[in-house]
């Protein structure tokens, strides 16, 4: 592992990929003849102290500022060090279709790691694959190394490339009870409507679900497919036309560019690990 900025190119005759080894982030990725699936911004930032917009962050071993005890949190950074981490690369594995990615908790300050949820005797070792072809797969492997239970949350944050997404509509999720993270104090509700759409406000939802969704593109005129597995919650997020503050690398109108869907593990659903234990989050896509 080394602090420089390094973007690698996994590349085949059914699809590619454009990974950077900080914060193991897949930055986009297209079946061959098709524009991107993954969205990345018309400016990408490079920044040790910041995430990368767009693609896929990885997010652990905390969602947002975290929850612990039922109660929300305020650990910093956001989204917890996975995604600011440079991670190690196992370049005797790697090929054309495939790459992985290793952190571990020797890699990463103490002062962080007193902020997982299990606290400072926590300790992990975790293991990122990312297989490229005319499908993309997205596996997030944490195994505990320590002697005490590990708790932490996770998510693919991942980022979908539309034409427009008042144009797109997900669909798969009705009747799905869902967290309304725009409220405040996160009130539940259900999905009533066949389809989940949007119209220029923010839409920020933690749903429980462990069903295939379906993003319809009318403007691409392309169906995105997502399969989750080792995951209960599906959160589904785009910031509307309000931009969020110190967004600074999200123009104007981009957020009509993408929605996201990511496989989550967070608030009451968070991971707890025996010493020993594996658990591995992990997300395919694929266009139909």
């Amino acid at each position: 592992m080394s602090n420089t900025f390094v973007i690698r190119n996994i590349a085949n005759d059914d699809g590619s990929a454009l990974i950077g080894d900080h914060g193991a982030h897949v930055i986009n990725w297209a079946p061959s003849g098709q524009t991107s699936v993954i969205w990345q911004p018309k400016a990408v930032r490079l920044c040790a102290q910041s995430a990368v917009r767009g693609g896929i962050p990885v997010i652990f071993p905390w969602f947002n500022a975290g929850f612990a005890n039922g109660q929300p949190t305020n650990k910093t950074p956001r989204h917890g060090f996975a995604r600011l981490s440079f991670w190690h690369v196992d370049k005797e594995s790697m090929t054309d279709r495939h790459i992985q990615y290793t952190l571990d908790t020797d890699d990463v300050d103490a002062a962080l790691l007193d902020q997982i949820i299990s606290g400072a005797n926590s300790r992990f070792h975790a293991a990122y694959d990312v297989t490229v072809g005319t499908e993309l797969t997205v596996a997030l492997t944490v195994t505990n190394t320590g002697d005490d239970s590990l708790v932490y949350e996770s998510a693919l944050h991942t980022y979908f490339h539309v034409g427009d997404v008042t144009y797109a509509h997900i669909l798969g999720l009705r009747g799905a009870h869902y967290l309304d993270a725009t409220v405040d104090g996160f009130p539940e509700r259900e999905q009533s409507a066949d389809a989940v759409t949007f119209n220029g406000s923010p839409v920020d939802r933690v749903y429980d679900t462990t069903d295939e969704l379906q993003i319809h593109d009318d403007v691409l005129d392309r169906t995105i497919v997502i399969e989750t597995a080792g995951s209960s919650q599906t959160v589904v997020w785009n910031p509307g036309a309000t931009i969020e503050s110190g967004s600074s690398d999200l123009g104007e109108t981009e957020w009509r560019d993408f929605v996201c869907v990511e496989a989550a593990a967070c608030r009451d659903h968070a991971v707890t690990l025996a010493p020993g234990a594996s658990h591995t989050l992990s997300q395919t896509i694929r266009l139909v």
